[in-house]
């Protein structure tokens, strides 16, 4: 597969209180290279429900109605203007998504409808309860490396490891 920089969409998993890194790099390899900034929130407590048994997904499965109470439409109000704030100081053209089912996954199928050139995830928050969930649910940057056939680019957390090299 050739890199398609500069021809396809960034899109950047996003998540509340997430390392702002993440969206940083996001909006700069955007703005470096002249692409769309896609920014998604997934949420794991809602699936897809058309998916047929061939394994495709229809188009209106990548954006999801919001419950105003539910915990999605917290997260989208608290990172919409995060992401907006973002992709307006690189000048970028943007959109924000909220998908569905397991995160990998979800950002796969969006990456492949915006024909996107790469997708940007952070590294796992610290802590013991992310660490459990990790053990159960996979790591989303495993996944992503394991299923997707474009660039996955994992920010890592600068407060989480000392480095190794010094």
């Amino acid at each position: 597969m050739k890199p398609r920089f500069g021809q396809g969409a960034v899109v950047v998993g996003l998540l509340p209180e997430q390392d702002p890194a993440v969206l940083e790099y996001a909006a700069a390899l955007a703005a470096a290279s002249g692409a769309e900034l896609v920014g998604a929130y997934v949420d794991p407590g809602s699936y897809l429900i058309e998916w047929d048994p061939s394994g495709n997904v229809m188009g209106q499965s990548l954006d999801r109605a919001l419950d105003p109470e539910d915990e999605a439409a917290s997260a989208v109000r608290e990172l919409g203007p995060l992401f907006e704030e973002a992709a307006g100081a690189h000048q970028l053209r943007c959109s924000f998504r909220v998908l569905g089912g397991d995160p990998a996954m979800a950002l796969g199928r969006l990456a492949e409808a915006m024909s996107a050139a790469v997708i940007v995830v952070g590294a796992r928050r610290p802590g013991m309860l992310a660490g459990v969930n990790e053990v159960l649910a996979g790591s989303v940057v495993r996944k992503l490396l394991a299923t997707q056939r474009l660039p996955v680019l994992a920010v890592p957390r600068v407060d989480a490891h000392p480095p190794l090299h010094g």
